[in-house]
């Protein structure tokens, strides 16, 4: 079985989800979570995509090479989105333990310059021949240099970005295996077409850690979950909607083949409700979050 990797490449790098329902979700007690009619999907589809952008990272030494990930605006100059995304990468395929922990050293080394990171919207999106609407000034992220279990980040733009949903995260509760989520991203769907942006219907949560999945593969840190089939190559940072909330309750960090069923991994966003509040201090905004609150991982930001 093949190790999780990020869901990067080489040029130009995206992450990206695939439409899947699971029928079966493996042995033991699965929660039955009430799925929205066609129209309500349809309406949480809508809103949920115009909230996703996409971020373009040019590595200062190689102009050439840009990194096409997805984030979800959660103020009008805040974005949520993957660590990996807006740091510079050690190895490929990050090897982790059901405790959050690294089996191959550091994954990540300095951030790149915020400047060097441009934001797009719309539908179809071009970062070689696109003007960004924004671009980032500062980033956020738990400290170390590991993505296991610590994958999200933050990012404050220079400007509010005018036009696009502003999308709430869900911090006071985690998902549930056998919740349904929405992932939106720029991979185009399943035909992984790079820069384009879909919503991929429905996912089922597998499994959440800290666990370790035989079918699959999957290993879950404490603040990870997984899904069926909803990342391919693309969208890396895109957010999971939950389909009855509408609420962003994680996003993809890393994953197996794109055909492979299961052993696609998010990070949960409630575990890292503190460095959330930093973020928006930092854009001094205040917090787009569901109403109901409960305390959750501590974890501080790095800069």
């Amino acid at each position: 079985m093949p190790r999780p990797r990020p869901r990067t490449g080489t040029r130009i790098e995206v992450a990206a989800f695939s439409i899947a329902l699971l029928a079966v979700v493996g042995a033991g007690c699965v929660k039955r979570q009430q799925i929205p009619d066609i129209a309500s999907l349809h309406a949480v589809a809508q809103e949920s995509s115009s909230g996703v952008v996409a971020i373009a990272t040019t590595i200062a030494d190689n102009p050439s090479h840009i990194t096409l990930c997805s984030g979800a605006l959660v103020a009008p100059n805040l974005i949520l989105t993957a660590r990996h995304c807006v740091s510079r990468a050690v190895t490929a395929t990050p090897s982790c333990d059901a405790r959050g922990r690294s089996h191959n050293g550091d994954h990540l080394a300095e951030d790149v310059d915020p400047a060097s990171i441009a934001i797009y919207t719309g539908a179809h999106v071009r970062p070689d021949v696109d003007v960004p609407v924004a671009r980032a000034v500062r980033t956020l992220h738990p400290t170390g240099q590991v993505l296991c279990d610590a994958d999200v980040a933050f990012l404050v733009l220079d400007r509010p970005i005018v036009g696009a949903s502003v999308l709430t995260m869900r911090l006071h509760s985690p998902v549930e295996t056998g919740d349904i989520i929405m992932p939106v991203g720029f991979g185009g769907g399943l035909q992984n077409v790079v820069g384009l942006k879909v919503a991929r219907a429905r996912s089922i949560v597998l499994a959440t850690g800290p666990s370790a999945n035989a079918l699959t593969g999957a290993v879950l840190g404490p603040r990870e979950f997984e899904v069926d089939r909803a990342t391919c190559r693309g969208d890396s940072g895109g957010p999971a909607i939950d389909v009855v909330s509408g609420e962003i309750v994680g996003i993809v960090s890393r994953g197996g083949s794109c055909s492979a069923n299961g052993n696609h991994v998010y990070t949960r966003v409630d575990a890292y409700k503190r460095l959330a509040q930093a973020a928006f201090t930092a854009a001094q905004r205040e917090p787009n979050v569901a109403a109901r609150e409960v305390p959750s991982v501590d974890v501080n930001p790095s800069r």
